[in-house]
């Protein structure tokens, strides 16, 4: 069901218009945002692998990522999904349950010798991590016909590892574009303990969606000009960013990102990692220390 959305106008409210894109259109656009800054809209950090990469069989999914814990995540994009598509999803799941870390590294975007030096830094590990089980597969789309709908809701009731993610795409009287995210099927999340040393594969969520850094501003837990700093004593480099009012991240060259991940691939010119564990305030309290009392607190209440 798709809500009215509206700007407030002087003592009017200006209806927001639902894109009407093609599904080429639409898939490339939101495939492309995705790739670009898979946090922003699954709400945790992955390692990006590829887009449309060739696997066994002449399967291509759009984009391949593994998360913090070694998991494959394979994420599909079309417009509107129905049988014939959600079966196809269940193939690319088939492939990734028995894919281990050499066929992830031969479809690397960067190459299969830049993979692992990128993904021991991306786990902070001494050695490459290996893949774990089960995969995990997202769908994103704008809508689901009823019966797909009716056969999610059983796969994700079931406990398999399917998410799914409604994105539509609106546009104001001026031309500007939006974009609504909205995760229907998604487990519930349980809050990790302070003694987690990586980010957990399922998302951090209050009221049913993600935890940005906009909530720790408003929980005043940070503040608008907050310091961030991020030391890699191996390299012996430091970088440096600063909150926003508006809970995006600016960097030492001016510009600004929507997740922390985001900004801590920009600032260290990195193919993947997590903001949350890289970024700590300048008494030394990391941002995701930062969360987890966020979802505590909130837990408790």
């Amino acid at each position: 069901m798709i809500m009215p959305l509206f700007e407030i106008g002087d003592n009017e409210l200006v209806p927001f218009r639902r894109v009407q894109a093609g599904p080429e259109l639409y898939e490339e656009e939101i495939e492309g945002l995705l790739w670009a800054d898979l946090e922003a809209f699954l709400g945790e950090a992955l390692f990006p692998i590829s887009r449309q990469p060739r696997i066994a069989d002449g399967l291509r999914p759009d984009i391949v990522a593994l998360d913090a814990d070694g998991r494959v995540v394979v994420i599909e994009v079309k417009r509107d999904i129905d049988r014939k598509q959600l079966a196809q999803c269940l193939e690319y799941a088939g492939w990734a349950r028995s894919a281990n870390l050499d066929e992830i590294a031969e479809i690397y975007h960067g190459g299969s010798e830049a993979f692992f030096p990128a993904w021991v830094e991306f786990t902070s590990t001494s050695s490459p991590q290996l893949i774990q089980r089960p995969p995990r597969v997202v769908l994103v789309a704008r809508d689901f016909d009823e019966r797909t709908d009716g056969a999610l809701s059983f796969l994700t009731d079931s406990d398999l590892p399917i998410s799914v993610l409604r994105v539509t795409v609106y546009t104001d009287q001026g031309g500007r574009r939006f974009i609504d995210v909205e995760a229907d099927h998604e487990p519930d999340i349980e809050t990790p303990d302070d003694s987690s040393t990586k980010s957990s594969p399922t998302q951090y969520k209050i009221d049913g969606r993600r935890v940005e850094v906009a909530d720790l501003l408003d929980a005043g837990l940070v503040a608008e000009g907050d310091e961030l700093v991020w030391t890699r004593p191996r390299l012996g480099e430091t970088y440096s960013a600063r909150i926003l009012d508006t809970g995006q991240i600016q960097i030492s060259d001016g510009r600004s990102f929507a997740t922390l991940s985001r900004a801590a691939i920009e600032a260290a010119d990195v193919p993947a990692y997590d903001g949350w564990a890289a970024w700590h305030l300048l008494d030394g309290r990391s941002m995701r220390v930062l969360r987890d009392e966020f979802l505590r607190t909130n837990a408790d209440a």
